[in-house]
């Protein structure tokens, strides 16, 4: 249970620092446009390791 309960709350807290990253760059116009390649590349890197959190998780453990 504890390691679910650990994944879940991993899987929450990137999520919660992802719209917080997009927010960010909405925000700076300037250097929405500099940024572009590299916001792409992390929150494509971010959603892969998402999807293989979600898989792993029922596979966890429940004592």
């Amino acid at each position: 249970m504890a390691a679910r309960y650990g994944a879940n709350q991993a899987v929450d807290a990137i999520d919660q620092a992802m719209n917080q990253l997009g927010e960010a760059v909405d925000g700076m116009p300037f250097a929405k446009f500099r940024f572009a390649g590299r916001h792409k590349a992390v929150t494509r890197a971010v959603a892969n390791l998402l999807v293989a959190m979600q898989d792993v998780k029922p596979y966890l453990k429940d004592d």
